[in-house]
């Protein structure tokens, strides 16, 4: 799979294939190809849920979504 990753020295976002096998293993070892600074992993969510504040699962105690 291709996952997005931003490097945190200069800031540049690389597209990064792992195996889904392989992604705990190596989602910490990935280093920016232009710097070689450490790069951490873009979350992106492109479903269909949302949401924020106290309306999510287990606000306020609540266990209902």
């Amino acid at each position: 799979m291709f996952y997005n990753f931003k490097c945190e020295n200069c800031n540049k976002t690389f597209e990064v294939e792992i195996a889904i096998k392989d992604y705990d293993k190596e989602k910490g070892n990935q280093t920016c190809p232009e710097c070689k600074g450490k790069m951490k992993r873009v979350i992106e969510w492109s479903g269909i849920a949302e949401g924020s504040g106290a309306g999510w699962f287990g606000a306020r105690g609540g266990n209902i979504i």
